[in-house]
C-alpha cells in the first residue's frame, strides 16, 4: 500500500517514534509518504532522512481550505491508498482532503479530545484505553475504533541502554546524588507546581535528592520562582527542551510525572520503562495503563504533594524494590509497544477501511 502520514505540527516531540513507524511500514513492503508544514524542526529532521517528505504550509488560526485542497491533490498525484493523520487539527483537515480525493482516512488520537474533529474519518486509533473510553463516552461507535499503542523500535533500547553516556556532570550532579527527573512540557495539567511542593518535602528527608525538570513552556518563570521560595532552587535544574532523551534518562534515578488531568499516554512512561528507570507518577487515566501501583511503579493521587513526596521517598529508601518494579515495567512495555506489533495492527485497520470503501462503491 501507499500510505501518507499527515502531521500539522512544526515541532513534534515524538518524531523518533514516527520514524520508527515509517521504517517498520517500509519493512512490511509499504511505500510511505509524510506531509509536514515546512519551517519547523521536524520537517528538517524528517526530510533529511526520507526522500518522500512533502512540505505543506497550513494556517493555524482557522480551517485552511486551500491547504486541504492541496493535500487532496497530493493524495491523487501520489496515488495514495491510505491517509493516516496524527493530532486533532490534522484529522479535521486531512479527513476533508481524503474525502475530496476519494481516499480512506485513519486518524491516530493521541490525547483526550472532543470527538467532533474526528467524525469524518473512516477509523480512529486511540493511543490508549483511556482515550478510547473517553471517545466511547462521547458516543463514538466502538466499531469505528481500535486501540493501538504508539510503537517503538526496541532495537534502540538494548540491554546496555543504561550503560551509555549520561548528563550528570553537565547538570552539576554528584555521583552520590539521587536524581528525580520529570520530562514534560511546562503546562498546568502536568502538575509541576505540585511536584516542586513534593520535592521540598523529599529534600528535607533525603538531602542528596536533586530535581531535574526537562521541558519548556509558559510556566517556567513562575516555577523557577516557586523553587526559589521553597528553598529548593539550588537542588533543582530547569534543563529546558532537550533532544537527547536517552542521555537524560541515563542521568536520573527516578522518573516522575505529577499530571493533574487524564493523559493520552505520555511517551516518557514508555521510554523510561525501556531504559529501566523506576517510575513514580500520579494515578490518572493513561498513566495507570503502564504504571501499575506496586508492580511496575508507584502511583500517588493527583494534586496531593504529601502523597507524591511519600511515594518518591519510598522509591529512594528501597532502590532494590524500585529496580524490581522497573524490570517489570520494561517487560510490559517491550511486549505491548513493539513497533512491529503496532504496524501489524495498523495494517488490519487499513485493509478493513479499504474493503469497506470498495463495498460501498460497488453498491
Amino acid at each position: 500500500m501507499r500510505i501518507l502520514h499527515f502531521i500539522n505540527n512544526i515541532d513534534l516531540s515524538w518524531h523518533k517514534m514516527l520514524m520508527d513507524t515509517l521504517n517498520a511500514q517500509e519493512r512490511r513492503g509499504h511505500e510511505t509518504w509524510v506531509v509536514f508544514p515546512p519551517g519547523g524542526v521536524n520537517f528538517k529532521r524528517i526530510s533529511a532522512l526520507r526522500p518522500r517528505c512533502v512540505p505543506l504550509p497550513v494556517r493555524s488560526s482557522k480551517f485552511d481550505y486551500l491547504a486541504a485542497w492541496k493535500l487532496a491533490g497530493i493524495l491523487r498525484e501520489k496515488k495514495i491508498d491510505i491517509l493516516h493523520t496524527h493530532l486533532t487539527s490534522s484529522a479535521l483537515l486531512g479527513s476533508a482532503a481524503a474525502g475530496w480525493a476519494g481516499v480512506p482516512c485513519v486518524a491516530s488520537v493521541l490525547k483526550m479530545t472532543k470527538k467532533r474533529r474526528y467524525m469524518k474519518c473512516d477509523a480512529l486509533l486511540p493511543c490508549s484505553d483511556a482515550v478510547r473510553d473517553s471517545l466511547l463516552e462521547q458516543g463514538v461507535p466502538p466499531d469505528m475504533m481500535r486501540r493501538v499503542y504508539t510503537g517503538i523500535d526496541l532495537a534502540r533500547y538494548d540491554d546496555s541502554a543504561r550503560a551509555g553516556e549520561n548528563a550528570r556532570a553537565e547538570f552539576g550532579f554528584a555521583p552520590e546524588d539521587a536524581v528525580i527527573g520529570s520530562v514534560a512540557r511546562l503546562a498546568p495539567m502536568k502538575g509541576h507546581s505540585v511536584l516542586l511542593d513534593a520535592f521540598a518535602r523529599v529534600s528535607r528527608e533525603a538531602p542528596s535528592a536533586r530535581l531535574l525538570i526537562v521541558g519548556d513552556g509558559e510556566l517556567r518563570p513562575k516555577l523557577e520562582q516557586q523553587a526559589a521560595e521553597l528553598g529548593v532552587a539550588p537542588k533543582t535544574v530547569f534543563a529546558g527542551a532537550r533532544d537527547d532523551l536517552p542521555r537524560v534518562l541515563r542521568t536520573i534515578d527516578i522518573s516522575v510525572l505529577a499530571s493533574l488531568e487524564k493523559e493520552g499516554l505520555p511517551v516518557i512512561l514508555v521510554e523510561s520503562a525501556l531504559m529501566g528507570v523506576p517510575a513514580v507518577m500520579t494515578d490518572v487515566a493513561g498513566i495507570r495503563e503502564v504504571v501499575r501501583h506496586g508492580e511496575t511503579g508507584l502511583l500517588a493521587s493527583p494534586g496531593d504533594a504529601p502523597a507524591l513526596a511519600e511515594a518518591l521517598l519510598d522509591a529512594l529508601r528501597d532502590p532494590a524494590a524500585a529496580r524490581s518494579r522497573a524490570v517489570a515495567a520494561r517487560e510490559f512495555v517491550r511486549r505491548e509497544f513493539d513497533v512491529n506489533n503496532t504496524v501489524a495492527q495498523m495494517d488490519e485497520v487499513y485493509l478493513a477501511v479499504k474493503s469497506a470503501r470498495s463495498k460501498a462503491a460497488a453498491r
